[in-house]
Parts: structure tokens; sequence; C-alpha cells
């Protein structure tokens, strides 16, 4: 019993190295990896690896990889973060030039960092904000946070209470406040829901407008090609008049050089109906369906565009 108990304690240390080491080599190739991505500039890529890596074997090493795959792929909070993270790591691992380089990073881009403050006047009781997917805290509401330029997604919601989400362009370096309308009361029976705009895309404005184009053109088209069906049979009734053509025995029509030129362009006439007809009416059709196909309004959650101005402050869309 006690030998069994022996082999068993003694084996424990052996799994957790060799788990370990199958970690740290998993790690080092993703490193290896995110490295070789970076120096071909695919700094989306690249930064991913490098996350996984630090994930799997944490080192200061990493972070301040990590931190640089962040600050040239424009996520500039995220690198900010992250290069203080490394400078105490630094210090602890013994690298106190690490840390320096870091600390210099980070205070560097301090001053240039993207801030949204989320706001709400009337909080319901158990709001949860979400930004892109993640919680907010609620303490944090009301302050500038920092944030990395670009497309995010907030969301609020409360029991009884539909679902708030806007969508947030954040541009560099800007300042931003974005304030949660009141949540409207959730319909009775269901535990709440999207919040939802009726709006009317400017795509669907668009394509009524390209509509009444296509269909006014092809009518123009229609119009001008009657006019030289028209001119066409005024002009080939000169096969008629005696003083221009004869008809002949054999039941053809000779003319004089005038009718010639009349028929001529009596023929020419006749063409360029055919095409003006054959082109215009199917534009008039295609407008007509452009047009009744365009999109009208469409449910959709609420869109918020935040950018800065001489104020540090722009939020439009709607809710």
């Amino acid at each position: 019993m006690r030998a069994w108990l022996l082999a068993a304690i003694l084996s424990i240390p052996s799994a957790a190295f060799a788990q370990g080491a199958g970690s740290q080599a998993e790690a080092q190739a993703l490193f290896d990896a995110g490295r070789k991505l970076m120096e071909q500039g695919r700094f989306k890529e690249a930064c991913p690896k490098l996350e996984a890596s630090q994930k799997l074997d944490p080192g200061a090493g990493t972070l301040l990889n990590l931190a640089s795959c962040y600050e040239k792929n424009g996520q500039t909070a995220s690198a900010w973060v992250t290069y203080t993270d490394a400078a105490t790591a630094s210090t602890q691992s013994g690298h106190p030039d690490w840390a320096a380089k870091a600390k210099g990073k980070a205070d560097a881009l301090a001053p240039h960092l993207a801030k949204i403050t989320i706001t709400m006047s009337s909080p319901p009781e158990g709001l949860e904000v979400k930004r892109d997917g993640k919680p907010v805290a609620y303490a944090a509401l009301g302050t500038a946070l920092p944030i990395d330029p670009g497309d995010h997604t907030l969301e609020a919601s409360a029991p009884g209470k539909q679902t708030w989400q806007a969508h947030v362009q954040i541009s560099p370096e800007s300042t931003n406040d974005v304030k949660i309308p009141d949540l409207a009361d959730a319909p009775k029976g269901t535990n709440g829901g999207t919040v939802a705009t009726p709006t009317d895309t400017g795509k669907g404005n668009t394509q009524r407008v390209l509509g009444l184009i296509v269909a006014g053109a092809g009518a123009v088209a229609v119009g001008i090609g009657s006019g030289f069906g028209i001119d066409a049979a005024s002009k080939k009734g000169i096969v008629d008049d005696p003083n221009f053509c004869l008809h002949q025995a054999d039941g053809k029509v000779r003319c004089n050089a005038a009718g010639s030129s009349q028929l001529d362009s009596a023929n020419t006439s006749a063409a360029l109906s055919t095409v003006l007809f054959v082109v215009g009416g199917p534009m008039v059709a295609g407008g007509i369906v452009l047009y009744l196909a365009a999109p009208k309004a469409t449910e959709k959650a609420a869109r918020v565009r935040v950018s800065p101005t001489l104020g540090g402050l722009l939020v439009s869309g709607s809710f």
C-alpha cells in the first residue's frame, strides 16, 4: 500500500513537467510565428498568435513583443496597458533594461490614447453594460477609459427592459462621450429584447433615385425612337409619289435620285427607331423594378458614430 502511494506521488511531478514542456513548446512555436508575421508587416495576424503564446507561457519578453504588435496595429490602448504590464513583469524577472524600455513606450503612448466615457442619467436596477461583449464595471461609468481606435459595440440591458445596442466608431486620439438613453420597458410576457429603430437606409434612397434616372432615360429613348419611327413612315410614303418613284410591272419600285435619297433617310430613321425602342424599353422596365425593389424602412439596432470635434465630442446616429 505504501509503495503504491509513493509511486503515485512521484508520478505527479513528472506528468506536470511533461504538460508544462508541451505548453512551452506550443508557446514558443506561436511566438516564432507571431514574430515572423510582424517582420512581414502582418500585425493583425501576428497579435493573436503572440496573445496565445503569452497565455500558454507568460513572460516579459512576450509581453514586450505583444505590446509592440498592438502599437503597430493601431491598437494604442491595448499597447499602452501591455507595455505597462511588461514593465512590471520585466522588473520582477530581473530585466531592468526591458522595464525601462516598456515604461518609456507606455509613457509616450499615454497622451495620445483615444478615450470613451459612457454615462446614463437614470441607471435602472440590475443595469449591465457591455463593450464588445465584455462587461463594463458599473463603477467605470462616467470615467474616461482608454479604448482602441476602430469600431466597437456597446450594449446596455436590465431586467424587464429592452436591450439597447449601438455601434461606436472611435477615431485615433479622440475623446468620446456616449450617453445611454433610458431603456424602454420590455413588452409584457417577455424578458426584454433589442431596441430597434425604423430607419430608411441611404442605400434605399440611392436605389430609388437611380431607378427614376434609368426609367426617365429609357422613356426619353422611347420618345425619340417614336419620333424617328414617325419620320420613317412619313418618308417612306414617297414611293407612292409618281414624281419620285414608279411601280414596275415586276412589282419593284424604281426611284429617281431624290426619291432614293428620301428612302435612304427613311430607312436610317427606321433603324434608329428600332435601336432606341430596343434600348429604351428595357431601361424603363428596369428603372421601375429598381425603384420598387429599393429597401424601405427597416428594423435595425441603433447606430452611433463618435468622432472628435473642437469640443472633443460628436455623437450621431439613431436610438
